[in-house]
Parts: C-alpha cells; sequence; structure tokens
C-alpha cells in the first residue's frame, strides 16, 4: 500500500459580514459564528489528485488541518460538504461562493479543551468519488456553528510554516479492488454430505482474488480450500487448487484465514468440508491489475 500526502491547490475563507471581500491572501481559514448573529464564517479547499494513479483502489482518505484558534463555548462539530460547481481563491466570497451538498462527507469535534494543532477527518467516501469519476471535484467546503459564537480557526497553505498547511493524506494500492457482500454459510448436516462452497466470483484475464473466511462455530472440523473453475459460465467444473486449511473454532486466536487465487481461470470459490452444522462467514475481494 502506498500512502500520497496533498496539498490544496486552492484555500480560502469567506465572511458574511464581509459578503464581497475575498480573503485569498490571509492565512487563515475561518469557521463558525464569531461575534453575533450574521457573523458567520466558512472555509473552501479544492485538492487536485492528478498524483494518483487511475487504476489503482483509494484504501483511506484524511483530511488534516492545524488548529490555531479556538473559541468555543461547549461543543460544535466542523463538518465538510462537498462543493457543486467551480470556484476560484482569488475571486469568491460570500455572494459568490458555490452550492453545496447537504450531505455530510466528514465531521470532527471540536470542544473548548481540544488542544491547538493537528485535527484528522476521514473523507475517503468522497475522494473515491472524486477518483473513480462519479463524483465531480469541485473541492469541499468546511461549516462550524453557524447559530451561536463559536468561531475556530486553522492554518491554510499562505502560513509562513508549510507543516501547518492543510493536508490530505491518501492511502491506495495498485489495481481496483472489488468487495463483495458478506456470504453466510451454514454447512448441511447429516444425511447431506457436509460440504457447501461460496458463490464463485469472476477473475477476468487479469484479476486476483481472495477469501477471508471466518468461522463462526464451535467446531474444530472445519476445513477450507480454493477452487478455480473455466468456461463462460460460473457452474461450468472447478479444480482444486492448494491444500486444505483447518479453521480453528472462534474464540481461538488465528479462527479466520485468508486465501487467494493465483491460477489463470474465468472463476474462484471456496470449497468448505465440516462435520455439519457450522456457520460460515465470507468476504470475498477481487483486485484488477
Amino acid at each position: 500500500m502506498a500512502t500520497i500526502t496533498l496539498l490544496p491547490f486552492h484555500d480560502s475563507y469567506i465572511a458574511e459580514w464581509y459578503a464581497r471581500d475575498n480573503f485569498a491572501g490571509e492565512s487563515c481559514l475561518n469557521l463558525s459564528q464569531f461575534r453575533q448573529t450574521g457573523d458567520n464564517y466558512r472555509s473552501l479547499l479544492k485538492f487536485r489528485l492528478d498524483a494518483i494513479p487511475g487504476g489503482c483502489s483509494i484504501e483511506k482518505a484524511e483530511l488534516e488541518l492545524t488548529m490555531y484558534r479556538n473559541e468555543v463555548k461547549d461543543a460544535i462539530d466542523i463538518t465538510v460538504q462537498r462543493l457543486l460547481s467551480r470556484w476560484h481563491e482569488k475571486s469568491v466570497n460570500w455572494d459568490t461562493q458555490p452550492l453545496h451538498s447537504p450531505e455530510i462527507a466528514g465531521k470532527i469535534r471540536v470542544d473548548a479543551n481540544t488542544p491547538m494543532g493537528a485535527l484528522r477527518m476521514d473523507l475517503s467516501g468522497l475522494v473515491k468519488g472524486w477518483h473513480d469519476g462519479s463524483i465531480i471535484n469541485n473541492g469541499l467546503l468546511l461549516k462550524g456553528n453557524e447559530v451561536e459564537n463559536n468561531l475556530v480557526a486553522f492554518y491554510n497553505s499562505k502560513h509562513i510554516n508549510g507543516d501547518e498547511w492543510p493536508k490530505l493524506h491518501i492511502s491506495f494500492v495498485d489495481g481496483v479492488l472489488n468487495a463483495f457482500d458478506k456470504e453466510e454459510i451454514i454447512i448441511p448436516s447429516y444425511p447431506e454430505v457436509p460440504v457447501a462452497t461460496s458463490a464463485p466470483i469472476a477473475l477476468g484475464p487479469r484479476a486476483l482474488a481472495t477469501f477471508l473466511i471466518a468461522n463462526c462455530s464451535d467446531s474444530c472440523k472445519l476445513r477450507a480450500r480454493i477452487q478455480v473453475g473455466y468456461g463462460k459460465c460460473h457452474c461450468s467444473t472447478y479444480y482444486d487448487v492448494g491444500e486444505q486449511i483447518s479453521l480453528k473454532a472462534r474464540g481461538y486466536p488465528g479462527e479466520a484465514v485468508a486465501l487467494s487465487s493465483w491460477e489463470a481461470a474465468e472463476f474462484a470459490r471456496i470449497l468448505l468440508i465440516g462435520a455439519g452444522g457450522e456457520k460460515v462467514s465470507i468476504y470475498a475481494r477481487s483486485k484488477e491489475l
């Protein structure tokens, strides 16, 4: 897994009392209400994702902000909402601010005792959408409490110390990772044969598959192995791959195992053999190289 840290392409704040003024030259990002009703501040940021390879899968994304001013009386949530149209830090103001989505993409809680310094919030869902193209990247809006006086301020990219600039930390893996819904399987009991298989997943010409298998029963007689199949249909003939792996009963360290396919084939699945009645949870993933 690789991690990259991005700095803002644009960042600035806007002020309701100074609705036509632009603050691109300031070194801060102000949020929340300051002195009285109508004295509200918001901040806008935009990060470009050009440095992230297109054929990868984003695992996690966190926004880091360095707080240097905290006038919160009790506790407030600082929220992130995605912006719906383009803007520029040198021209944006309160009157021209772009519309934003009502959906909260991330938030952090700040109270009167929150120390100055770096704060992080998870923005994985939003950044994944930016990267795969399902969400247009117009940047994000930071909002605080606009009902009572609770001013909070962070440094922006005009601050003299670059270590305290806003940052977007993104972890990603090469290739596209596809996650499948959890599958729960009950091993058949006598008079049926105590054997079951997971739902097959398609591999394709450049895909690998991994199955995370958890024994959710008290049985110590559960075994698993990976199988691969060929042909155009998922019900094709399957062949065993590798050795059978024993799964310890639940509650024991290591009761879960991961089995991966490295063979060239059209489909992959898990073969389960038990005593009958065992419950198994399987989490399947495939990775396109």
